[in-house]
């Protein structure tokens, strides 16, 4: 190229450089090369004398030698490449002035003395790079790598982006001086921290797990530092104190410090903060006060909160707070603080579990006001608060002139934004006439899980809210969302919504009505709802929908009440006739969620301009073919299908999605595990241009050869994660068609284990349009098709979606043979396949594993590798920063995953950013860890064992006694103890969500207090622990916060499932509301299960679904007993021992309000559903669910307002629903199965009480019941 006046050159994707490319543009300035894949830049590049400028950025290339020779380059910008070595030629780049290395994730080494050599270097960037620094004493020529003194040879240096992993590493000399502008992380930190956003311009982020004494260097940083983030903190009790003496932080505006296990107070009252705007504590569980303990002596009279006047001088120029994961905390401000917040703006409480009040009353204030202003707050979120019970609990005024968005989540005790005393229960609302909201323009309102909440608003204030664009109300105890208050004469009311688009009102189990008086609702500019069948009925107004008496027609004046609506979200999809059709003329997205209904389909017909259809969590099993004209459907073009049950095929004659097929543009599949692939008639698909496929786990192909053929539309295909997929396209046969997938532009095939080809028949394709290929983490893909193979427009075959790494070799087949050769099949850089299917992995791994464990490893998947024993040492963890995902599968030799064989340099090892851990089929594993040392898992959300049945606890301790090389297990958790802990209090993992135990041979799964928290956890499931006698102590309960489904199968020692092992418990004689959150419970083939526990209350507010199957000794879930000393698990208890002969499932310590589903088989002991004991209720209140107990003198009235289904099979001994007098309600029931029950009297013709004498004998229904 002869261009010599040629000043700026840019060049981007794909493209091959010719060797001399750059020789006649000497004059060139400013070369920017984006996103291009060189083994080594072309050599011509040589010639540009007068570059200042070379950009690379994403680029894949392997040898940079040769900028070395660029010697008068001001700025070069490698980020985001592949580079692996800075080499030793770059030194001569003298007149560099910016070097960018920031994301180069595959930057292991940087030459000695390189960086010390750039002396006219201002601003160099590293962050989410480089962090193999070479340590302090190495012997010059020993170096391998640069080290952090070179940066004090850098005299103009004021810009600095760096990690640092240790911070002795940190010299104290003179680049500290010169930075005006730095982030700089310190400790063993994962590349995510570089995705957040760094506002301040010096930013100093420290993770200390030792001492917290800081040398020079640092405190020199710590002083010009405006955004500090501390994390771990070993053993620091007063943060600020210990950290930095006491001495001024003049310039820090945001404070963040977290998982701070032993933070007790962070003491500024002596500290100048004057700059401080941003405050965020993060799981500090110890922490009490921003006033430390030899402070609080003045004050001690008052309640403890976390601020105080005394210690917060600094409060009046806080614009942000944010405040997650402290449980120790019981109130956070006083009234007259809460008056000093006058410049915040954001506010977050989240998973607090001590937290009662925000604002807790004083009991004299200096100068009493009855008004508390946040006059800039647009933002509060209250999430997480299972002791909440007021936001403020003095009777004050509360203004938030600003606010524009508010968010309630998982506070099931709140009852009321601001206490009222004189307010009666029946009337609370979350919001009163107390907490303002003035004219705004926009307002967003979320209130979810607060089981304790009544009514939303007052109808005074629901008449004035012009300002409100979203409002979303999930899974509360709201009766009624507008309250009517006392004094409101009986007229009737309209309520508009101007501003409201988006509107979610689901999982209101006690919602009543919208407002009780009569009303009229407007909801104008509605665009969006997600609700329920029965909500919906109560969020119209009731005159707008009435029965016309002769043809039954509904009547609904939509053009009214909803005339925008174009999206509507059904949750459990049900009878919808009683809707008029007008109300879905609009609607152009329908999303349903749930249900078994045949009519679905007929439904959907109804829906005139539909153009997208999501159907998620749906059974197929009982629909039904479509009949009529199916011209009458609306022509949908985007469809989504996710979590389908019973769907194995898309298509078959007259299904129901055939008809929906032909019009079709987008078709989403996820999650449909029961879907055999894709067949369609020829017509079907023709108009297809977009085919996504994922987590379907029973495909094995995708389509026919014939169904790729008529989708003559296809642009994009994209498939993944489907774990037995072989192949895309099936075989048919006739293996002499010639396929032309005529217009495809785009296919990626990602996380496709089992696929080894496109198609292996010998069909000749043509892809004349294909330009985009990806093929990731396919690690058997041997060859893309077997016959002749035709792609004219196709230059690479991309690595990753998120990369642009790719490779390319002739043709598409010959890129694909060589890119399995050169790996084997089983590395691909982020991904890591170690198996007895790929021998050379096995050797590798046992030969030098670091060969293999690149810094950037996300997944690990060990599979049939018969001859492991184990798989890390302590030393390899050090490379698995990044390791995300774990999966071990049938390694039948394997006793642990992790093995201390050398002396451990720390006291724990943390796995920075795993979230997911599979063990499968391993039958000599042991345990997960073995060795002296401490886990931590601060990202961990999943982890299944199944199928170890030697395996005895998670980690599991040795010692190593001086002079003797033998190792003894010691302690909880020893390697053959059978009294051990599977879960000991050295293993910490603070965010488990999902956890899965199978086959193991555990006694205990938690036991100790220290236990870690079990706050998070949402979805538990043991089954075939045969060594199991119980699954919590009973301290853990008031932990579960957040669980929803408890799963117990077959565990045969099983006596309860919570034991009160002699603890005290510290709340014990509180109120407390267990499982608050628990939505399913399913107890199977307990052989010598006899009660849930010993002596507790439970209240199971959001239970829906309670199964027993074969528990032949449970009579009861409660077990309450006269002495006081709880009986040892594993002892029989003796009817004489007990307050009664509980030979019934529930007692008056258990509630069920929101029932829907009750299965009973197979419990030989049980002889009453319901026994009360002791326990006498106001005669004019009925039970719910259990609750209400009357003398026996009198008639109990049991209602079950939702249970829908009931089954009873095969209990002998069961002889009545409750022995005393009684009537019982199931106004919702729709199935009932009584099975093998040959003492029971089922119905009687008339009311108990109407009979002339009591029969020894009740029946479980009177016809007038039902």
């Amino acid at each position: 190229m002869e261009c010599s006046g040629l000043s700026f050159f840019h060049m981007a994707g794909a493209v091959k450089i010719p060797p001399n490319f750059f020789k006649q543009t000497k004059g060139l300035k400013v070369l920017d090369l984006f996103g291009m894949q060189f083994s080594s830049l072309p050599k011509s590049i040589i010639h540009l004398t007068n570059l200042r400028m070379l950009c690379l950025q994403e680029s894949a290339v392997d040898d940079i030698t040769i900028i070395g020779e660029l010697k008068n380059l001001e700025i070069l910008d490698l980020s985001q490449s592949g580079i692996k070595e800075l080499p030793k030629e770059m030194a001569q780049l003298t007149q560099l002035r910016l070097l960018d290395l920031s994301w180069c994730r595959e930057l292991e080494i940087i030459s000695p003395n390189v960086l010390s050599s750039l002396s006219e270097l201002k601003e160099l960037y590293m962050g989410g790079s480089f962090v193999e620094w070479e340590k302090e004493g190495v012997a010059e020529n020993e170096k391998k790598n640069a080290s952090l003194d070179e940066l004090n040879n850098l005299p103009c240096l004021t810009t600095l982006d760096v990690h640092i992993p240790d911070a002795q590493m940190i010299p104290k000399h003179r680049f500290v001086e010169t930075l005006d502008k730095y982030v700089i992380c310190v400790g063993d930190y994962n590349r995510f921290v570089w995705y957040q956003n760094h506002e301040c311009l010096r930013t100093l982020r420290l993770k200390l797990y030792t001492n917290i004494h800081l040398d020079n260097g640092l405190k020199m940083l710590l002083i010009k530092t405006e955004a500090l983030y501390l994390e771990g903190l070993e053993g620091v009790k007063n943060v600020l104190v210990e950290l930095n003496n006491g001495k001024d932080l003049p310039h820090l505006k945001r404070l963040h410090i977290e998982n701070g296990m032993h933070v007790q107070y962070i003491t500024m009252n002596e500290i100048g903060v004057s700059e401080l705007c941003s405050i965020t504590l993060e799981n500090l569980p110890q922490l009490i006060s921003f006033c430390s303990q030899d402070e609080r002596c003045s004050i001690i009279s008052e309640p403890l909160s976390l601020f105080n006047k005394q210690a917060c001088h600094w409060i009046t120029n806080l614009r942000s707070l944010i405040i997650e994961g402290c449980g120790k905390l019981e109130h956070l401000l006083s009234p007259s603080l809460a008056r000093s917040l006058v410049q915040l703006q954001c506010f977050e409480i989240k998973d607090c579990q001590g937290l009662r009040d925000i604002i807790l009353t004083e009991t004299i204030e200096e100068e009493r006001k009855d008004v508390i202003c946040f006059p800039r707050l647009n933002s509060l979120h209250i999430v997480g608060l299972p002791n909440l019970i007021f936001f403020c609990s003095g009777n004050y005024n509360i203004e938030f002139p600003l606010l524009k968005k508010l968010e309630i989540e998982g506070c099931p005790k709140l009852k009321e934004f601001i206490s009222q005393t004189s307010t009666q229960s029946g009337m609370q609302t979350l919001f009163n006439e107390k907490a303002t909201f003035p004219r705004l323009e926009r307002m967003k309102i979320r209130v979810e899980g607060c089981g304790s909440l009544k009514n939303l608003f007052p109808v005074s204030i629901a008449k004035d809210l012009p300002q409100l664009e979203d409002l979303c109300i999930t899974n509360c105890g709201v009766e009624k969302i507008v309250s009517k208050g006392e004094g409101v004469e009986e007229q009737p009311v309209r309520f508009e919504f101007p501003q409201v688009s988006s509107l979610e009102v689901t999982s209101l189990k006690n919602l009543k009505c919208f407002y009780e008086g009569q009303h009229t609702i407007v909801w104008p500019m509605l665009k969006k709802l997600k609700t329920d069948c029965s909500s919906l009925l109560k969020i119209l107004a009731s005159e707008h929908l009435r029965l016309i008496q002769g043809n039954e027609q509904p009547v609904l004046l939509v053009e009214e009440v909803i005339p925008k609506l174009e999206e509507l979200e059904l949750i459990d999809f049900c009878d919808m006739d009683q809707f008029p059709s007008a109300l879905f003329q609009d609607i152009k997205v329908l999303v349903v969620r749930g249900g078994t209904r045949s009519s679905i389909f007929p439904f959907v017909r109804r829906f005139c301009n539909l153009d997208s259809f999501k159907l998620c969590d749906f059974n197929f099993k009982y629909t039904v073919p479509c009949k009529g004209d199916a011209g009458t459907l609306s022509p949908i073009r985007n469809m989504e299908l996710e979590n389908a049950i019973n769907l194995n095929h898309i298509w078959r004659k007259d299904s129901e999605l055939d008809h929906i097929l032909s019009n079709l543009r987008t078709l989403t599949v996820r999650g449909c595990d029961d879907l055999i692939n894709i067949r369609a008639s020829s017509s079907s698909l023709q108009n297809l241009t977009t085919l996504n496929v994922s987590f379907c786990e029973m495909m094995t192909n995708l389509v026919t050869p014939s169904v790729i053929k008529n989708c003559v539309q296809l642009r994009t295909m994209r498939v993944e994660y489907c774990t037995e997929m072989t192949e895309i396209v099936g075989n048919e046969g006739d293996y002499h068609q010639t396929i032309v997938v005529s217009k495809l532009k785009c296919l990626e095939l990602r996380n496709l284990q089992s696929l080894t080809s496109f198609c292996p028949g010998n069909y000749t394709f043509n892809f004349p349009c294909l330009e985009d290929l990806i093929v990731e983490q396919c690690p058997r893909l041997k060859i893309f098709s077997e016959g002749v193979l035709s792609t004219p427009q196709l230059q690479r075959v991309k690595q990753s979606r998120y990369c642009e790494k790719w490779s390319w070799a002739s043709d598409l087949n010959t890129t694909i043979r060589q890119r399995y050769t050169e790996k084997d099949g089983f590395y691909d850089g982020e991904y890591l396949n170690i198996s007895d299917t790929f021998p050379k992995s096995i050797e590798i791994w046992i030969r030098n594993p670091q060969e293999i464990l690149g810094r950037n490893l996300v997944s690990l998947n060990f599979y049939k590798c018969s001859s492991l024993k184990y798989i890390f040492t302590p030393s390899m963890l050090l490379s698995l920063n990044q390791l995300e995902w774990l999966e071990v599968k049938e390694c039948s030799s394997m006793e642990q995953v992790v093995r201390e064989e050398e002396e451990a340099m720390t006291r724990k090892f943390t796995f920075l950013a795993l979230s997911s851990i599979r063990i499968e089929s391993c039958s000599n594993l042991i345990n997960f860890h073995l060795g002296s040392q401490a886990l931590e898992f601060p990202e961990l959300s999943d982890i299944t064992i199944s199928e170890c049945p030697k395996m005895t606890a998670f980690s599991s301790s040795i010692s190593r006694e001086s002079g003797d090389a033998s190792e003894n297990v010691v302690g909880e958790g020893g390697i053959y103890d059978n009294t051990a802990t599977f879960f000991s209090n050295k293993v910490v993992i603070p965010r488990l969500e999902d956890l899965i135990l199978s086959s193991i041979n555990s006694h205990k799964i938690w036991h100790h207090p220290s236990s870690p928290s079990v706050g998070c956890l949402k979805y538990l499931q043991v089954e075939r622990c045969h060594n199991l006698k119980y699954l919590f102590p009973s301290f853990l309960v008031k932990d579960l916060v957040q669980l929803r489904d408890l799963v117990i199968l077959d565990c045969n020692m099983m006596e309860q499932v919570i034991f009160t092992d002699g603890l005290v418990e510290e709340h014990q004689g509180r109120n407390q509301m267990f499982f608050s959150e628990l939505e399913m419970l399913w107890l199977k083939d307990l052989p010598k299960l006899t009660s849930l526990c010993f002596e507790n209350y439970f209240e199971f507010q959001c239970l829906t679904g309670l199964e027993l199957t074969n528990c032949p000794l449970l009579k009861t879930f409660i077990t309450k007993c006269v002495s006081e000393d709880e009986p040892e698990i594993g002892q029989h208890v003796q009817a004489s021992n007990l307050e009664v002969h509980n030979s019934s499932l529930l007692n008056e310590k258990v509630v069920f309000p929101s029932l829907k589903k009750l299965r009973i088989q197979n419990c030989d002991s049980l002889e009453q559903i319901i026994e009360l004991q002791g326990v006498i209720a106001d005669e004019s209140q009925s039970t719910s669910a259990a609750q209400s107990i009357m003398a026996e003198t009198e008639t109990t009235k049991f209602v079950f307002p939702k249970l829908v289904n009931l089954g009873l099979d095969k209990v002998p001994r069961l002889k009545s629903f409750y022995s005393r007098m009684h009537t019982t309600r199931w106004p919702s029931l729709k199935q009932m199965d009584i099975i093998e029950c040959p003492k029971v009297q089922i119905f009687t013709p008339q009311c108990p009480e109407c009979q002339d004498g009591i029969s020894s004998q009740q029946p479980l229904f009177s016809v007038n019941e039902l």
